[in-house]
This record gives structure tokens, sequence and C-alpha cells, in this order.
């Protein structure tokens, strides 16, 4: 594939909003429940709810889910006919897509929303875990196919590494028995306040990363597919 600027662009706008995620998160959500914010004990809604700049936020969240969707749209236009582009690409570039919408949409549906904010996390976490399963055997894939014609294809193979690990690591979550008890707090001082790690709040963030590290792997398999 053709190592365009529009893919360049897309990868940069991706990253950077990712980034800007994290950073309004981190530095601009008001205590919850007089403690600070972090990633091991905030939820993602909750950063929404008691955040100083709410509109900005907001929009880098629909930044980051437009931009995961955005390499179908840069395949058609490399490859300029839809009958050139491979499936399995549309639906990684969907899944992960799909993935950010879930994310998305967590931040909307709080604790008093407790089923719908649960089945919107497995499936995020279950769209993350395909996502990354089936980008790593693109790029291994890729890798195969290629390499002995393209010195460049070793960035193929680092990208479906870095997908299988991401996968393994939702496949590890998803396993984790503390999730079945996320709601438990601790008893400090004849209160009840929650853990340093409230594990549920804890894999939505972790989970997060995992989805934004994926893609990113994947535009580099595409880059040199």
């Amino acid at each position: 594939m053709q190592f365009t600027p529009i893919w360049i662009v897309t990868l940069c706008i991706y990253l950077v909003s990712v980034i800007a995620i994290v950073f309004l998160a981190k530095f601009t959500a008001k205590p919850v429940d007089s403690y600070d914010f972090s990633f091991k004990r905030v939820f993602p809604f909750e950063v929404l709810n008691h955040n100083e700049k709410p509109l900005p936020y907001k929009i880098l969240l629909c930044v980051f889910v437009a931009t995961s969707f955005a390499p179908i749209f840069n395949l058609f236009t490399n490859y300029g006919q839809i009958a050139n582009v491979q499936g399995i690409s549309i639906a990684i570039c969907c899944i992960f897509g799909l993935a950010a919408i879930c994310f998305a949409f967590l931040h909307y549906f709080d604790a008093t929303h407790t089923m719908v904010h649960l089945i919107l996390f497995v499936t995020f976490l279950c769209l993350t875990l395909l996502g990354n399963a089936l980008a790593a055997i693109k790029g291994f894939a890729v890798y195969g196919a290629y390499a002995k014609h393209d010195q460049k294809m070793y960035c193929s193979i680092v990208g479906g590494i870095i997908c299988g690990l991401s996968a393994l690591v939702c496949v590890i979550i998803s396993l984790n028995p503390r999730l079945k008890h996320w709601a438990n707090l601790e008893k400090v001082d004849n209160d009840y306040v929650r853990p340093r790690v409230f594990i549920l709040a804890y894999f939505e963030w972790i989970t997060f990363f995992l989805l934004a590290i994926g893609e990113a792997s994947y535009f580099l398999i595409l880059l040199v597919q």
C-alpha cells in the first residue's frame, strides 16, 4: 500500500485524540467523592460528569470515534475499487470503530444504569479483543506473504505482535475473578469507600488503552500492506 499523506494525517489525528482524552481526563476532571482523579479508581462517565471542560472532552470523543472508522475510507482511497479491498481489512476497521463507540457510550450510562453499563463494558471488551486478535492474524499473514519481496514488511510483524499481546491482555481481563465483585467497597473509619483499585473502572480504562494501541498498530500494518 502506498504511504500516502492521508494515512499519516489520520494516524496523527487518532493518536492526538487519544493523548488529549487522557490529558483532559487526568488534569481537568474534578475530584470525585473527595479523592483526586485516578485511572484506577474513576469511571469514564465520572470524568465527563465532573469535568471542568466537558465540551472539549466530548469533541475529542467524537474525533476518536471518527478516526477509528477512517481507515475504511482510506482503504477505498488507496485501492480505488471496492472489489480490490480485502473484506477482513474492512471488518477489522469496523470492529475497532464499534469498540470506540462503546467507549464513548460508557460516558453516558452511569452507575444508576448498572445493567446497561455492564453490557456496554462487556461488548467493549469483546470487540477490542476480537479486533486485536484479527489484526494480529492480519499482520502475521501480510508478513508471511510479502516478507521475501519487501524488507519493509517487518513493520507488519511488529504490529501483529503488539495486537496479539493486546488481545492476550483482553483475555486476561475477561478471566479475572475480581470482576465478579467489582462493586465491593472498603470499610475505613466506619465508612465505606472505593478501594485504591476499583476494578471495573480500572479495566474500562485499560481496555481503552488496549484499543488505542491495537488500532494504532493496525494502522502500521495497513501502511506497509
